[in-house]
């Protein structure tokens, strides 16, 4: 069992893994991306008519998923990772982006630097609370008050990960989950505040198996636009800004 989250995705073999496994076309975590990356677009369409250069940061971005929506529509782009070997698959989607081979938590090779956009995707639900704590505590001074912070936690206690929590209690397993009162509560002592949040996947990720991850992911954009739906989806972004 990995100790600390941030030797967790180190191996030539996770970076395999999550490159063509875990988000292999049709898998459920794909259908979350399919939503993930239009909400992306969105975000920044709004910053662009608030600011007119745009210098996005991507902390902690693995394979380039991220990073390679953001390049596209941004002025400049970084992407900084722990992880060379996810480095190595970033550096093969990526063309206008800086890509950096760092702990910032341990030596902030980007002090001094500021950005208007910073995305922090699949980093905090996993993350121990010290580590987070790190983790913004890097991020806050590099965000300018104009700026904006998108990130996510993909294990809303209120949505359907609570039956899979207590199916891994039974085993004597543990397995993290937040939801929006456990963001706000880590953001607000560094500076930040929410100014709006999503969700998407109210339907079980079984069903997705069974009866397909297209006709799902259709059933699911539906409920995400309903009323308080947001509040018992698995995946959760939030767009945060200076307080």
């Amino acid at each position: 069992m990995v100790r600390d989250y941030r030797d967790s995705h180190i191996s030539r073999e996770k970076s395999r893994r999550y490159e063509e496994d875990i988000y292999r076309k049709n898998s459920y975590d794909d259908a979350l991306w399919w939503w993930e990356q239009g909400l992306l677009k969105t975000e920044i369409n709004i910053l662009k008519g608030q600011i007119n250069s745009i210098s996005a940061l991507d902390f902690g971005c693995g394979t380039g998923r991220i990073t390679a929506v953001v390049e596209q529509m941004v002025d400049n782009s970084v992407g900084v990772d722990i992880a060379d070997s996810m480095l190595e698959y970033a550096r093969t989607k990526l063309t206008r982006t800086e890509l950096i081979f760092a702990d910032l938590t341990k030596n902030d090779v980007l002090k001094g630097r500021e950005f208007q956009l910073i995305t922090a995707f699949r980093i905090f639900l996993n993350s121990s609370p010290a580590l987070r704590h790190e983790i913004l505590t890097v991020l806050a001074p590099k965000l300018t008050c104009d700026g904006r912070m998108i990130f996510n936690m993909h294990g809303n206690i209120w949505s359907q990960r609570v039956f899979t929590k207590i199916y891994f209690w039974l085993r004597g397993h543990q397995l993290n989950t937040s939801s929006y009162r456990h963001a706000r509560h880590m953001i607000v002592p560094h500076g930040f505040v929410i100014e709006r949040f999503y969700g998407f996947g109210v339907i079980p990720k079984i069903f997705y198996r069974i009866f397909g991850a297209r006709s799902m992911y259709a059933l699911d954009r539906i409920l995400s636009v309903l009323p308080l739906m947001k509040y018992i989806s698995f995946d959760l972004v939030f767009v945060c800004k200076k307080s």
